[in-house]
């Protein structure tokens, strides 16, 4: 089992992006509740909770690839599901970015984790699995195509890669 963590680029990213909007949130909660004193307060704390959050995100969300399949963990939630739940890897928007991402079907999707507020074990409403998920790559390895983590995928879920092959080929 390997497991790959966000580059050095994707936590720069991250945390920008994240303290940027918080700074602006926080900003206008303050302008609007600039004369309740419990209004600041809560927002304030809010905010610590914010970054405390972008912190665990920065620390531990990663992938963990085996012969049997992908786990991916982020804050709040882990799931795993086989090489051949895997449909196709696609360019999504995360963060202001494109990223290629592994589209899942969340009927193959087994939840070992999820919560609102990173500590609960409460699985997902079954509307849940109406739809797809996605796992980032891009972030977990620069070039990731080309690096250790490529090479593994390719190894265990050539079929993704063939499908990509085909739709050049056309």
């Amino acid at each position: 089992m390997n497991s790959y963590y966000l580059t050095s680029r994707s936590k720069r990213i991250y945390s920008i992006t994240s303290l940027i909007a918080l700074v602006v949130m926080i900003s206008l909660f303050f302008y609007i509740s600039r004369n309740i004193f419990c209004m600041q307060i809560y927002f304030l704390g809010l905010g610590l909770f914010s970054i405390y959050a972008l912190f665990q995100k920065l620390k531990n969300e990663h992938v963990e690839l085996t012969e049997k399949g992908i786990a991916y963990h982020a804050p709040g939630v882990i799931f795993e599901t086989g090489w051949e739940s895997i449909e196709q890897i696609s360019n999504h928007w995360r963060y202001r970015f494109v990223h290629e991402c592994l589209l899942v079907d969340n009927s193959r999707i087994r939840m070992r984790k999820w919560s609102f507020f990173l500590g609960g074990r409460n699985v997902p409403t079954p509307a849940f699995s109406s739809r797809k998920t996605l796992v980032p790559l891009s972030c977990f390895s620069e070039n990731w195509r080309d690096s250790e983590l490529g090479q593994q995928i390719k190894q265990y879920a050539p079929h993704l890669f063939e499908k990509e092959k085909s739709v050049q080929s056309a």
